[in-house]
């Protein structure tokens, strides 16, 4: 997978689990010679700078790793199937499924 290709997909799964889980109204997203993603889960803030352009693979794997430990912080891990089982709310499920694409997506560059 071409660089580009993998900062745009962390960037487009981040703005869907950003919008899906964030505090009513607190969504930003600014562009400029970076994407900067703010948003609240909680009270708590999260903050995520993805550089357009992305020069080579570690800063990739950086910006990666930036994601998991920022997620892990709001307490935000990869849902179990269990806990996926539980939820009968289906909006809330399709909150989990958005939050489980973005930890395969985070653990898929992991283990390359």
């Amino acid at each position: 997978m071409s660089t580009k290709r993998e900062i745009n997909t962390l960037i487009d799964l981040a703005r869907k689990v950003g919008q899906a889980f964030c505090d009513k109204n607190t969504f930003k997203e600014t562009s400029s010679d970076q994407i900067i993603q703010e948003w609240k889960y909680q009270g708590a803030k999260f903050r995520m700078n993805f550089q357009k352009t992305q020069s080579d693979e570690i800063a990739i794997e950086n910006c990666y790793a930036q994601m998991r430990k920022k997620l892990r912080e709001l307490n935000l891990g990869a849902p179990s199937e269990s806990s996926m089982r539980l939820v009968s709310n289906f909006a809330k499920v399709e909150e989990l499924i958005l939050l489980d694409e973005l930890w395969e997506e985070l653990d898929a560059n992991n283990q390359s």
